[in-house]
């Protein structure tokens, strides 16, 4: 079956320049997404998943333009989103929105939240204040709000109240993509559930691909249909959920994988060593391969050369020599 391509990304890279040290001459970039590819189809979920710092959410906000990027293509829908003008890059923004982490900062708290979601539509030039109104009023009724939160200031509201008013913030002018960047890690473990059923079933009324940002491998097994995994800026292994779960190849992957609790004492029993050290510095990566200096399996060739991501079964990927 042919699917249509959404999100097309080759050797997408963002680095940071670092301010020099007293008697520096020079300062070494931080390399935070460190040229990675992977392609989107409509009507899919990719998550993205790794430790803090790893560089998930950077790459998140370079392809919608909060930041700009190094060098690399972003094709949206045959469209290089790094080559169009601020306003040609606003108008595409009705097809690509977000939801932040926090929840609470990520609304003007001085506003009503009926305020907080007319304002998609007064950006985009929907001036009728009736229809806006209206619209807003739906909005929180799609996302399991009553109509009377559309008076309500922002701090009368839990953080998964919250959160579901910036899921319907998100959705207003019917997004053809949705990047959530950690949407329910600052939720309680009880409503993360809630949240992500609600853009599940938003998923498949409104024909929505996400771009989902996560640490927690639980949830991203719940609700993705592809796994990118990246550590120290680089995708190290990408494949269906399946895929990932069932038979993961690279190291980094098996030992995320491992650290997931296991209430069986069984399976808790067949877990190996848990990953030791910290990620390495993206201002001063490792020669070869970046993970080499924490896997349990590398080889002499790891400390030379640095493995290219490569398919090493249908649609699986992996940037390892031993699987190569």
């Amino acid at each position: 079956m042919n699917v249509e391509k959404l999100l097309v990304v080759r050797d997408l890279k963002k680095h940071f320049t670092q301010k020099k040290k007293f008697l520096e001459t020079t300062s070494a970039p931080v390399r935070a997404v460190d040229g990675i590819s992977f392609t989107l189809h409509k009507g899919e979920t990719l998550g993205i998943v790794g430790e803090s710092g790893c560089g998930k959410s950077t790459a998140a906000r370079t392809l919608l333009r909060l930041i700009e990027p190094t060098s690399g293509q972003a094709n949206f829908c045959g469209i290089n989103l790094f080559d169009l003008k601020e306003a040609e890059m606003r108008n595409l923004r009705r097809e690509m929105q977000i939801i932040f982490q926090d929840p609470y900062s990520s609304v003007n708290p001085r506003r009503r939240i009926g305020h907080i979601l007319q304002e998609p539509f007064e950006i985009h030039g929907f001036q009728n204040k009736r229809k806006n109104a209206e619209k807003a009023t739906q909005l929180l009724e799609q996302v399991g709000l009553a109509a009377d939160y559309f008076n309500r200031y922002p701090h009368e509201l839990s953080g998964g109240q919250l959160q579901r008013v910036g899921i319907a913030r998100a959705i207003a002018l019917n997004p053809k993509l949705i990047v959530a960047d950690e949407p329910v890690s600052a939720l309680d473990v009880s409503i993360q559930a809630q949240v992500i059923n609600l853009l599940l079933d938003l998923k498949e009324k409104l024909d929505i691909s996400y771009l989902f940002i996560s640490h927690d491998l639980g949830v991203v097994e719940y609700f993705c249909d592809q796994v990118a995994v990246m550590y120290l800026g680089k995708i190290v292994e990408i494949a269906d959920r399946e895929q990932i779960y069932n038979s993961p190849q690279h190291p980094y992957t098996v030992a995320l994988l491992n650290a997931i609790p296991r209430l069986d004492s069984s399976e808790r029993s067949k877990q190996k060593t848990p990953l030791h050290g910290d990620v390495p510095n993206p201002a001063n990566p490792p020669k070869g391969c970046a993970f080499h200096g924490r896997c349990p399996v590398k080889e002499e060739r790891c400390e030379r050369e640095i493995p290219a991501l490569k398919e090493v079964a249908v649609g699986h990927h992996v940037a390892c020599f031993l699987k190569h």
